[in-house]
């Protein structure tokens, strides 16, 4: 058993690392319909003039500009969840037969930040989702970027993909608590069977 479980608790911890790096890629991509659709361009005076609505080209635009902030936050996330996950590798959660304190303590904050980054990013992109679609005038956004031969797409793609992105961030942490679950349940079990070999030696 212990050796099936240290298979696991290596891959887990890869697995982790995969997660973490994920949401750092899709912080770069997440924004890119947007970015197409010009909206750049057509918002390009609205904080320039003190967020006056009035020098938006194309209602409801300024979405990209409000998002900026957001999203630098979401890069940020991303780069501390890949630290964090290093951080296993580092007291060496992938390798060791029995845990310690800071093993523990490794796999409490990875998952604490792993459920904590993906509530409040997917909170905020669900939120940015449903401003994006209801507010752009999207038929007036596709008459000016068809004038002015720009690529056109009503996709949310980026918005919606962070369902799959930070529910592989969810699964991970699952699997790095199961694993710390059981690595506690066999390092008991190995505690007991040495205790009952030294009795038995002693009678």
């Amino acid at each position: 058993m212990y050796k099936k479980q240290m298979i696991l608790q290596r891959i887990v911890c890869y697995v982790v690392l995969i997660a973490a790096a994920l949401v750092f890629v899709y912080s770069l991509g997440y924004m890119t319909d947007l970015y197409e659709n010009k909206l750049s361009y057509y918002a390009e005076n609205y904080y320039r003039y003190d967020a006056d609505p009035a020098t938006l080209k194309v209602l409801g635009s300024e979405i990209y500009y409000d998002m900026q902030d957001f999203n630098r936050a979401l890069t940020t996330a991303g780069i501390v969840l890949i630290l964090l996950a290093v951080s296993q590798f580092v007291f060496q959660n992938h390798n060791r037969r029995k845990y310690y304190i800071a093993n523990y303590i490794t796999v409490g904050v990875n998952t604490v930040g792993a459920v904590y980054y993906s509530c409040w990013a997917l909170s905020n992109i669900l939120t940015y989702k449903e401003r994006y679609i209801t507010t752009l005038d999207f038929e007036k956004l596709k008459k000016m970027n068809e004038a002015f031969k720009f690529s056109y797409t009503e996709s949310t793609f980026w918005f919606d993909a962070s369902k799959v992105v930070f529910g592989i961030v969810l699964v991970a942490a699952v699997l790095n608590v199961i694993n710390m679950v059981w690595k506690i349940v066999l390092m008991n079990n190995e505690k007991k069977l040495v205790a009952a070999g030294k009795e038995g030696k002693a009678a």
